[in-house]
């Protein structure tokens, strides 16, 4: 998206680090383009966008990250880091400029020499993704894959559907969550009393109105996520669905972590950071007499 800089081309310990044309094509591997939906596909935003630039831009240094926040960035200028890697990217969308805290970061990334790479929707339903990693944390038995239109195929996978290991509720599947991801709260929208049948298990904030009317068709009863916007939220309860939002970031750490794991080792000369997303708010409840 950006062109702003040629290459960046360090030489460490006499050895030869791998070139940012290197790792993308290692990523598009692991996280393949055409396996993008929603509109959200796997880039290079910040830095040299010819494969030509990329096999001169050396990386020995690696930032990971959900989302490229200022703190984030932060940390990849103050680590002498190269590359960084989000799930989520600095601009969603095409625009025509850059003002305030985009513009910070943009400065920030292109001055001292930083490529940042989108990982994107392809992702979350790739193996060993986003949905992967979060069915593994929970421990769930996956069944069958959820798919959805894509953006470069007809149908893709966006996530896993599950069934707990063992019989429960809502009310209890809500306490086994929070106790596997060590959550304060989790909001919830449904039956507490219903009985746990399957679970749809899709991190970050993906899920619209498709993948509800799909959910519903299917007989799944139970979504896991991130996040869902407010008129998502009211649909899903409208169609008898129960609902849990872990907090868009928490859902998306753990294949995010997996991904340091899994570039160590086709890199293993690469200095690699993970830095998980901060839980930044809490839920508060009031008991009102009335």
């Amino acid at each position: 998206m950006f062109r702003i800089f040629e290459s960046n081309i360090p030489f460490y310990s006499g050895e030869i680090m791998p070139t940012l044309e290197k790792i993308v094509k290692y990523l598009e591997t692991i996280a393949p383009r055409d396996m993008a939906f929603g509109g959200h596909e796997s880039r290079v935003e910040i830095g040299p966008q010819g494969i030509g630039e990329m096999g001169k831009t050396t990386i020995n240094r690696v930032l990971i990250s959900t989302y490229p926040s200022g703190r984030i960035v932060t940390k990849a200028t103050q680590e002498r880091t190269n590359l960084l890697i989000t799930h989520w990217p600095l601009f969603p969308y095409a625009i025509d400029r850059i003002t305030g805290l985009d513009l910070i970061r943009v400065r920030l990334l292109t001055k001292n020499y930083i490529s940042s790479y989108v990982l994107g929707s392809a992702y979350i339903g790739a193996k060993d993704g986003l949905a992967d990693a979060l069915v593994n944390l929970l421990q769930l038995e996956p069944q069958f894959d959820f798919m959805v239109p894509g953006d470069f195929n007809e149908i893709v996978p966006a996530g896993r559907v599950c069934k707990p290991k063992s019989d429960m509720n809502h009310s209890r599947l809500a306490s086994y969550i929070a106790d596997k991801m060590n959550l304060e709260s989790i909001l919830f929208n449904g039956d507490f009393d219903q009985d746990v049948s399957l679970i749809l298990v899709i991190p970050g904030s993906q899920i619209d109105m498709y993948e509800i009317i799909s959910a519903k068709r299917q007989s799944i009863e139970t979504i896991v996520t991130g996040e869902l916007a407010p008129a998502i939220r009211l649909m899903a309860h409208e169609e008898g669905l129960n609902t849990l939002e872990l907090g868009a970031f928490v859902t998306v750490d753990p294949g995010m972590r997996l991904l340091r794991h899994h570039l160590s080792l086709e890199f293993p000369d690469l200095k690699i950071d993970f830095v998980e997303s901060t839980n930044y708010y809490k839920s508060l409840t009031y008991q009102r007499k009335m």
